[in-house]
């Protein structure tokens, strides 16, 4: 390590020291105040350890615990892997030896090395790169190998065969643009899915969660499973899965929710889903809207089968039942009353209190919440949306799960 990168390294210790002993502090005034009179470069990188060490708290716990740990920036903060995502992420491999093509914090290579003998950590970031390699040393990890090179150099390069690829390719450009579609990501997913495959029994790829699953997988070979993992009702991460011989027809997808005390998971087929024959229906006693992971895979019509419901509409992915299903996953609600949508049954709401949901509707719940007065909150709720006979509906209905 060059006497330069020493001194950097130096400053962000010190820095970090600091702000682990700042409590509560409102970040503008602290800077225009400025108490300690540091430099202005020393004030700007307590602050910025002070706002990472704020969602490491939250995001990884055990890495917060440990005082040494340093962060790099607010920007690697957001695009790594929870502690709790990562730690399920990995549970089921294990083997000899894995590399993680895009190192980034580190946070997948941390747990990476729980579950293989060797791992391999490549990053081009040369300042991240640096602050990881101190990290690991912090956090007692001894069998990772650190290199300083892109995922297409080392894949290009090197002669050995792991039981594990993994890679969370860059999803923004130079103008710090958010990218989704594969062939705009660095590494380009489709310029190295050979690559891949001959060097790896098994390739993992984490993706943005508003990919275009259906698009993505016909731009590729190999890919044997898709998994989406979601948390607290928001999908977080795509995890793409190829093999030697995973081909698109046979390809499997699982939706899963991690929860604190449980994880649901729903795992289909494509051609199954494409096969399934769901039935329709009127809205009867009990209302589901699947959670938001089942939304992202879009097994729409094997959720009628596998629970026997009848689906409100086509594109609603609303269901029914007339006895409770307390095991569906996602949200349940108990249907009190159903109305034909006009301007007129809308009086009858006017200036109440209830937490509007839309969905296949014409109108968003705040646009709807606005032209028609309504209060948002409470414990009741309105669900505006179509029937299988394409009439706007309004649903009046209380959760019960």
């Amino acid at each position: 390590m060059d006497i330069i990168v020493l001194m950097e390294l130096e400053k962000i210790i010190k820095a970090n020291q600091e702000a682990r002993k700042l409590s509560q502090i409102d970040i503008r005034d602290f800077a225009l105040r400025n108490s300690f009179k540091w430099s202005n470069d020393f004030l700007k990188e307590v602050l910025n350890q002070y706002q990472i060490l704020k969602k490491m708290a939250t995001k990884l716990p055990q890495w917060h615990t440990n005082e040494n740990v340093l962060g790099a920036s607010l920007l690697n903060m957001e695009q790594c892997s929870s502690e709790s995502v990562s730690t399920y992420k990995f549970k089921r491999l294990n083997g000899k030896s894995a590399v993680d093509l895009t190192g980034g914090f580190g946070v997948d290579t941390y747990h990476l090395s729980k579950k293989f003998n060797k791992v391999t950590y490549c990053e081009t970031n040369k300042p991240l790169f640096d602050i990881v390699k101190y990290n690991f040393k912090a956090l007692g990890v001894t069998n990772v190998n650190f290199l300083n090179i892109s995922a297409e150099e080392f894949l290009e390069t090197t002669n050995l065969q792991f039981d594990l690829i993994y890679l969370d390719p860059d999803r923004r450009n130079e103008d710090n643009k958010k990218l989704v579609l594969l062939h705009n990501l660095s590494p380009n997913l489709i310029d190295i899915n050979e690559l891949l495959l001959s060097k790896a029994q098994k390739t993992l790829v984490k993706l943005s969660p508003i990919l275009d699953i259906s698009q993505a997988a016909k731009q590729v070979k190999g890919l044997q499973s898709v998994e989406i993992l979601a948390q607290k009702n928001e999908v977080k991460e795509l995890i793409f899965a190829f093999n030697k011989i995973g081909t698109e027809a046979d390809l499997s997808i699982q939706a899963t929710q991690l929860g604190p005390d449980k994880i649901e998971t729903f795992t289909f087929n494509r051609e199954d889903e494409v096969q399934a024959k769901p039935f329709y229906s009127e809205p009867k006693k009990y209302l589901y809207e699947p959670n938001a992971a089942i939304m992202k895979a879009g097994g729409f019509k094997l959720v009628s089968v596998k629970y026997n419901l009848g689906k409100i509409s086509r594109h609603s992915h609303y269901y029914t039942s007339e006895n409770l299903i307390s095991n569906f996953q996602g949200k349940g609600f108990q249907v009190n009353e159903v109305k034909p949508f006009s301007s007129k049954a809308m009086k009858g709401f006017k200036n109440d209190q209830f937490n509007i949901l839309s969905r296949n509707f014409p109108m968003k719940p705040e646009t709807i919440a606005q032209k028609y007065r309504l209060k948002k909150g409470g414990e009741r709720y309105l669900i505006f949306t179509q029937n299988h006979k394409n009439e706007k509906i309004i649903l009046s209905c209380v959760r019960t799960f």
